[in-house]
C-alpha cells in the first residue's frame, strides 16, 4: 500500500499543475538557466539579517543592469530535506549569466562575505536549463513549489518528455486548474546518475495548489494521468516549499 500511495502521489507532482496555455506562453522552446544553492543558518542568525544582506545585493545587481530573478524556498512539505533555506536564481538568458556571473567573481567579495556571515551555502551549487509547461507573464510571486525528480523511460527523450507534460498539463487546465509550471533539466554540479529533469508545479495559494489535488484525486485528473503519461517518466521525493520573491526578473 505504501508504494502504491507513493507512486500516485508522484505522479500528483509530476502532472496536476502542469497546463500550457499559448497565450501565456513566451518563447516556450527557449531554454533558461536557473541555479540553486541549499544553505543553512549560522549561529544566531535569521531571516531579518537575511533580509538586509538581499537588500544590498539587489541594489549590487541593479547597478549592474541584470535581469537576475531570486526566491528564498523554505522546506514546508518534506522528507530528508538537508537544508535551513534554498536560493534560486534564474536569469532571463545564458549571455546574462555569464556576465553577472563575471562580475560576481571579480566585484562581489563584500557582497558574498556579506551572505557567508548569515548563511553557509557552501554544500550545494547546482544548475540547470528551464524549460515553461506553463508560466505567467511575468516572475512568479509568493507562493507555494513543488519540486519532484523525474526519470524517463527507456526509448524517452527530452522532447517528448516535455511533450507530455504540455498534454497533461492543457487537460488540467481544461479542469480549472491555476498552476505555473517548467521541467529543469540538470546542467552543472548535478551527480544524480537516476535524474533526468526535475518538473517543477507553483502555485500563487495553498488554496490554489489544493484545489488541483483536489480535481486530481477526485475529479478524474490521475485516471487520466495514467493514460497519458504511461510509458514517459517517471516521478518521485516530491517536495513542497514555500516560496517568496526576493528579486524580481525580467524575461528577454
Amino acid at each position: 500500500m505504501q508504494r502504491i500511495y507513493i507512486a500516485v502521489l508522484a505522479l500528483v507532482a509530476a502532472s496536476f499543475g502542469l497546463m500550457a496555455p499559448a497565450s501565456a506562453q513566451q518563447d516556450a522552446d527557449r531554454g533558461v538557466p536557473v541555479e540553486f544553492y541549499a544553505c543553512h543558518w549560522q549561529d544566531g542568525k535569521d531571516m531579518g539579517d537575511l533580509d538586509r544582506v538581499i537588500k544590498k545585493f539587489n541594489k549590487w545587481a541593479d547597478q549592474r543592469d541584470s535581469g537576475y530573478g531570486a526566491w528564498l524556498l523554505t522546506p514546508q512539505f518534506h522528507d530528508d530535506v538537508d537544508f535551513d533555506i534554498g536560493w534560486l536564481g534564474s536569469w532571463p538568458d545564458a549571455n546574462d549569466f555569464g556576465r553577472l556571473q563575471d562580475a560576481w567573481v571579480n566585484e562581489g567579495t563584500e557582497i558574498s562575505a556579506a551572505f557567508d556571515e548569515v548563511v553557509d551555502c557552501s554544500g550545494r551549487h547546482q544548475m540547470a536549463t528551464s524549460a515553461v509547461v506553463n508560466a505567467p507573464d511575468g516572475p512568479p510571486q509568493n507562493g507555494v513549489v513543488m519540486f519532484s525528480e523525474c526519470a524517463m523511460n527507456d526509448g524517452v527523450n527530452p522532447v517528448d518528455a516535455l511533450a507530455t507534460h504540455r498534454k497533461m498539463g492543457q487537460t488540467m487546465r481544461d479542469m480549472g486548474s491555476k498552476a505555473m509550471a517548467w521541467l529543469f533539466y540538470p546542467a552543472l554540479g548535478v551527480s544524480n546518475e537516476n535524474l533526468d529533469y526535475w518538473s517543477v508545479v507553483a502555485f500563487n495559494s495553498y488554496t490554489d495548489m489544493g484545489a488541483a489535488m483536489e480535481m486530481w484525486t477526485n475529479g478524474g485528473g490521475w485516471e487520466k494521468a495514467a493514460v497519458l503519461m504511461a510509458g514517459v517518466s517517471t516521478c518521485t521525493s516530491t517536495t513542497v516549499y514555500d516560496a517568496r520573491l526576493v528579486r524580481a526578473g525580467e524575461q528577454r
